[in-house]
């Protein structure tokens, strides 16, 4: 298992007890405790100020539940986090997997797996950013291939030429004018959007 001697973590829990023993731990990893807050109103700025690359949060903070805080600030901020629960929250936390909590570890808590918790944590993070990233590159080439597909559209109707003659002609525009063929697209459409316009 990795050393964790740069992750940032932002800790919050009502039980100072608690919340004193598992930042032993952490340190003990090698991690950063960046706060150790009581509220989830403090782990809210906090998390927002100090942008922790980690939150481990309980369930139950004096304000409000740890998980509704956590869910509030995924609308803003993408940082994986780890809830501690008892079982009698164990409802809140199904929730929270659902949602944008990668991972919960019961009460009374086992040292020995936060390291393979957090390992876990981060990896499914890591890949959960992959796939978002994979997601936006997608959605981009799509859009890109409907651009071309209207610019080929129209050089079919204007040069009465086959969906494959019209191909040739957009990228033979491209490699001549030096251009991405995305961009010869949007040339051969221009003329048509501002006359519809």
């Amino acid at each position: 298992m990795p050393p964790f001697d740069s992750l940032s973590v932002l800790l919050a829990h009502a039980d100072e007890t608690t919340k004193l023993a598992v930042q032993h731990t952490l340190e003990g990893l090698g991690c950063s405790v960046l706060a150790a807050c009581d509220t989830a109103s403090e782990l809210i700025q906090k998390a927002r100020e100090l942008q922790p690359e980690l939150i481990i949060s309980g369930v139950e903070l004096p304000d409000r539940d740890g998980v509704s805080a956590l869910v509030e600030l995924s609308e803003t901020h993408e940082i994986p986090a780890i809830i501690v629960t008892h079982k009698r929250s164990l409802d809140i936390v199904q929730r929270a997997l659902e949602d944008h909590v990668m991972a919960y570890m019961m009460e009374p808590l086992n040292h020995d797996e936060m390291e393979p918790t957090i390992y876990l944590v981060m990896r499914r993070f890591e890949e959960f950013n992959h796939l978002q990233e994979e997601v936006r590159d997608l959605k981009l080439a799509l859009s890109e291939r409907k651009v071309i597909e209207r610019a080929k559209g129209v050089l079919m109707a204007k040069h009465t030429e086959s969906e494959d003659q019209a191909y040739r002609r957009l990228r033979r525009m491209a490699t001549d004018s030096r251009i991405k063929m995305l961009d010869a697209a949007r040339q051969v459409l221009a003329p048509h959007e501002t006359a519809s316009v």
